[in-house]
């Protein structure tokens, strides 16, 4: 299945999202929940014209640390992780993706970060098990102040609450992600350029990565995850241009 991260398309409303899956002529959308036209009111009736296609949900991150020294902020990411997990029951998806986040300081995370993380990931998979919701872990970007940046940490982490992972490979490159195969259920392709995620097709590297999941018999999820900061300005035609080209590029490489 290729899908395409709804915030590349984030200044439009969920039916031009959804008339961008048919263009791409991709299988489906990963929706982030803060997508304006939905956030601004979060009115589920905006989700309708999603649902025909396949559907994965993205938790909210922006202004979120499920792992900050500020118990407030804490709390609020958690409660809009369950906010999301409940969503995507009522609207029949597939999967939401979780991140692990960071220490509020930019230096190596220490035990409270992990204690943090580890009551954020014990109450959303709790009721990610209740509500019958499928929950991924993302590797974090491999920054000092990162939790579950490393291979060893997501494996860890996902395993311990009986997660998926979601494989960011911008984000990471390491080829001990690799080994965890049989447990990544969304990969979010891309490579980078300045820091952003722009088009996968542009790096030899993140080819033979995808071309490694493939011959190792990957058939999860493909989100197409791009960031038009690091494109340039973009109207929606050429937007859907850019995800109709990913979408071929994925499709020579894991053959239906």
């Amino acid at each position: 299945m290729i899908l395409f991260s709804s915030m590349f398309l984030y200044e439009y409303s969920t039916d031009m999202i959804a008339k961008a899956v048919k263009l791409s002529e991709c299988d489906g959308v990963e929706f982030w929940v803060e997508t304006p036209y939905f956030w601004i009111d979060r009115n589920t009736e905006k989700l309708e014209s999603l649902l025909d296609f396949e559907l994965l949900l993205h938790a909210p991150v922006l202004d979120l640390n499920p792992v900050s020294v500020n118990s407030g902020v804490c709390d609020l990411s958690l409660k809009e992780t369950l906010y999301t997990i409940s969503l995507c029951k009522k609207v029949g998806g597939k999967l939401v993706t979780i991140h692990a986040g960071k220490r509020s300081a930019s230096r190596e995370p220490v035990w409270t970060d992990y204690n943090s993380l580890h009551r954020y990931l014990r109450i959303s998979s709790n009721f990610s098990r209740i509500k019958g919701v499928q929950l991924s872990l993302e590797n974090s970007e491999r920054k000092v102040n990162s939790l579950c940046k490393t291979a060893e940490e997501v494996e860890f982490f996902a395993s311990s609450y009986g997660l998926w992972i979601t494989y960011d490979i911008k984000h990471s490159s390491d080829e001990k992600f690799l080994k965890l195969v049989e447990r990544i259920k969304n990969v979010h392709v891309s490579s980078e350029g300045d820091g952003k995620h722009v088009m996968a097709s542009k790096s030899e590297k993140v080819y033979w990565i995808l071309k490694e999941l493939s011959e190792m018999g990957y058939r999860g999820y493909l989100t197409i995850e791009l960031d038009d900061l690091g494109i340039g300005n973009l109207d929606f035609e050429k937007k859907v241009e850019i995800l109709r080209k990913e979408a071929d590029f994925l499709r020579r490489i894991f053959p239906r």
